[in-house]
């Protein structure tokens, strides 16, 4: 089985904390101050987010900036 990049993992990963949060995307722009559309993106893995964007989603889903990728990059390890 093939692994995912990363940005796919972490886009899952925000995605899912989102869902369990109860909000929609347009919530988390506005929380996070990035436009729904780029969150869209992150969220289907077609976009690499920036340092700041990952910490600002974070920060806007009330979670350790940590947690977005420390997780995604043991759900990557436990693919090989």
């Amino acid at each position: 089985m093939g692994r995912l990049p990363l940005n796919e993992v972490l886009g899952a990963k925000i995605k899912r904390l989102r869902q369990q949060a109860g909000i929609t995307q347009a919530t988390l722009s506005l929380r996070s101050g990035l436009f729904r559309t780029h969150l869209s993106r992150i969220e289907c893995g077609t976009a690499n987010p920036t340092l700041a964007a990952i910490v600002s989603i974070a920060n806007a889903l009330e979670v350790d900036p940590g947690v977005l990728l420390r997780e995604s990059a043991m759900e990557l390890a436990e693919d090989n």
